[in-house]
């Protein structure tokens, strides 16, 4: 399938043929990826896209949230890509508020009275199509469910689809999509937070113990008490057909987060469709090894008071065949249910320019700090707005490298999205505050407050809700100090007699030769280093064949290079 843009126009993008993909036997699976081959390699797969979101700030459901999220979706087209076949999309969906009298109506009509709000949680699942692995893996999930202290299963309902919308790829890889009802009892019913660590828990679990079946692929979009998303390798406007209950009116939210998918250089898939759990995003995580590297080292170390000893049954934490997006939407969710609201745990992971910047202040750096200590940032051009059902927020990359435009109404409404004019039938008189993010900032409405809070605001704080610099000058160790103490230790601290120094007349060529130093690293690199305390620049082509290539002696720090964008972004070397 050769895919192109909504507007048709041609990208430069894998081409496979249905024969390829075997689609003809993929009744067992929603997802097809080809083998690792070549220079391609699924933990490449990366997204670009566009993102939408409505929300009432007073946090008051109704229908016309649906109904504007999904205009905009719709208006966002242009943003995602489709394939050469007009009803095959990269992917589209809608992540929002649990849509409680819906859901109340749909299980009665099951004979499954609900009870109430926020003590029961509801998710799409992704199933086999084939009955008997069908079957088996909804056994997984109920048997898991029966082993988690709390959780009580009670109903799948089969959710309605209209498939004859789908293109011919789309169709072949489609999974069957049922909702399952999970209630929790006994404490879970009224704690809401160890309520979703049990529903984190029992997804995680579930999850593990389906991969370890044969054919039996099981994907959880989401299982919250608040939150809800539909999501699908569909188009924009193919979304609210192929989702009946999208158009039922009493489908009904407060807030509603869209996305427009554009698989960058990779596969389209159902399972990677976004919104995830809580987000959706427009760019690309460029520093996602290191950060995955990371998140995998500190799994020995951590423990919760809330997850307890299931912690462990629940690693990996980061679903290692997802997307950049996918595994950010991970390392959030565990953020948060560690007790930290998402603003904090968002300028975590995605930090503005803070550490020599003069217009930052003494206590937000604390913060930043402080923090740079647990979480190193996720780097590279990202907007990505989030929600948890009880608030709605978005964050723009420390360079500002995707748009992201937002107005606010007099009916106590926020709009935002990565371009204006998604809603195009809003008066200007209506219209009480309009902006756009800049790089670094974010914005954020606790539905509790009824109002938006803008970037200082929020940093604020944050930044004066715990003794961050206190506690920083009591734990941390600084290089200035430690220099300090080792004073008197020959090369280190005051400068050594010059006869004292080592370089290559003083027996140091043999061992500079074996470690693959040359004169120019030693004159260009290092000297400029230790003279000026700064990394030396230049603009010079080069010709040297990789390090992994070379038939010469190399240092082993030439086999380690930073990644960076792998699309087109704006030109900012002039500003940078």
């Amino acid at each position: 399938v050769s895919f192109v843009r909504a507007s048709h126009r041609p990208l430069h993008k894998m081409e496979i043929t249905c024969k390829e993909a075997n689609v003809a036997g993929n009744a067992n699976s929603f997802d097809w990826f080809p083998a690792e081959q070549g220079l391609y390699n699924p933990k490449h797969e990366k997204d670009s896209c566009g993102v939408g979101m409505i929300a009432d700030l007073a946090g008051a459901a109704s229908r016309s949230i649906v109904e504007s999220a999904l205009l905009i979706l719709e208006n966002l087209d242009h943003r995602g890509a489709r394939g050469c076949e007009v009803d095959t999309g990269d992917g589209a969906g809608i992540l929002c508020a649990m849509p409680d009298s819906f859901m109340r109506r749909k299980f009665q009509e099951l004979g499954v009275e609900l009870p109430p709000q926020k003590s029961y949680a509801i998710g799409n699942v992704f199933l086999p199509r084939v009955e008997a692995r069908r079957a088996e893996g909804k056994r997984i999930f109920e048997s898991t469910c029966a082993s988690i202290p709390g959780l009580r299963f009670v109903a799948w309902r089969e959710v309605p689809v209209c498939s004859d919308c789908l293109g011919k790829t789309a169709r072949s890889f489609e999974p069957a999509i049922e909702q399952c009802l999970v209630v929790g009892s006994g404490p879970l019913a009224t704690d809401a937070r160890r309520f979703e660590a049990a529903l984190f828990v029992l997804r995680k679990k579930a999850a593990k113990a389906a991969s370890e079946a044969a054919d039996t692929p099981l994907y959880i979009c989401s299982l919250s008490s608040r939150v809800i998303n539909y999501k699908g390798m569909l188009t924009c406007p193919g979304l609210a057909r192929y989702f009946p209950d999208l158009l039922e009116d009493d489908f009904q939210s407060h807030v509603a987060l869209v996305h427009s998918r554009f698989s960058t250089n990779t596969f389209p898939s159902w399972r990677r469709a976004h919104p995830f759990r809580y987000i959706c995003h427009n760019g690309e995580i460029n520093t996602l090894r290191g950060n995955i590297n990371a998140m995998r080292s500190r799994e020995g170390l951590m423990q919760s008071s809330v997850l307890g000893p299931q912690l462990a049954e629940c690693f990996p934490l980061v679903e290692l065949d997802q997307t950049d997006s996918g595994i950010f939407d991970n390392v959030l969710e565990v953020m948060t249910l560690a007790g930290r609201s998402l603003p904090e745990a968002m300028l975590m992971m995605m930090p503005q320019a803070w550490e020599n910047s003069r217009a930052v202040p003494d206590e937000w750096k604390d913060f930043f700090r402080f923090n740079a200590a647990l979480m190193e940032p996720w780097d590279g051009p990202a907007l990505i707005c989030f929600t948890d059902g009880s608030g709605v927020g978005a964050s723009l990359d420390r360079n500002g490298l995707r748009p992201c435009r937002y107005y606010v109404t007099k009916d106590n409404k926020i709009i935002l999205s990565s371009e204006c004019g998604v809603l195009p039938d809003i008066p200007a008189e209506d219209i009480l505050q309009k902006g756009r993010l800049s790089p670094g900032k974010m914005l954020w409405a606790d539905f509790s407050d009824g109002r938006l809070a803008h970037d200082g605001e929020i940093k604020q704080k944050l930044a004066v809700s715990q003794p961050w610099g206190s506690w920083i000058s009591k734990e941390s160790i600084s290089m200035a100090a430690l220099v300090q103490s080792q004073g008197d230790v020959p090369g280190v601290g005051r400068a050594s007699p010059a006869s004292q120094r080592p370089g290559v007349d003083n027996g140091q060529l043999e061992r500079l030769r074996a470690f693959g130093y040359s004169h120019e690293s030693l004159e260009l690199l290092l000297l400029p280093m230790g003279r000026d305390g700064e990394e030396a620049l230049g603009s010079m082509g080069n010709d040297a064949p990789l390090a992994c290539l070379s038939r010469q002696p190399r240092s082993a720090f030439d086999y380690f290079y930073q990644l960076f964008a792998q699309v087109t972004n704006p030109p900012i070397d002039p500003i940078r």
